[in-house]
């Protein structure tokens, strides 16, 4: 019995540290998690067949708007990119701590990029 007390009392240290340690990266997770958040709300409410953001979109130049099928596939494939992604910033928190930040707010930094890009070429026209 001494074993598995010593087992549970240990992984009771980890699951401590291991809190102390997200803690100090609240706003980074938080950043990432609300994102996070929002690829599972447009997976869960993806638009309906008819919607006409599919051909607009698709004619665009974006693929994953080619139908409701391969858009909800293409959510499915980025939700898990995503939290594997999510994974390895968290482990690199305790030895690489900038680079588990950048991990963390590096869909608001492409975000913003894209944003910029969209602004660019509505001003300029295409780009390519």
């Amino acid at each position: 019995m001494s074993i598995i007390k010593k087992y549970i009392s240990m992984v009771k240290i980890n699951i401590i540290e291991t809190l102390k340690l997200l803690f100090r990266f609240k706003w980074y997770v938080l950043v990432y998690l609300i994102f996070y958040f929002m690829l599972i709300f447009e997976y869960l409410n993806p638009p309906t067949t008819d919607d006409p953001i599919f051909q607009v979109a698709y004619n665009g130049g974006l693929w994953h708007y080619a139908n409701q099928k391969v858009y909800i596939g293409s959510m499915r494939d980025d939700l898990i990119i995503f939290l594997c992604i999510f994974f390895v910033g968290t482990s690199n928190m305790r030895n690489h701590p900038r680079l588990a930040k950048f991990i963390f707010i590096s869909p608001l930094l492409f975000g913003i990029i894209n944003l910029v890009y969209a602004i660019i070429q509505d001003l300029f026209g295409s780009i390519y």
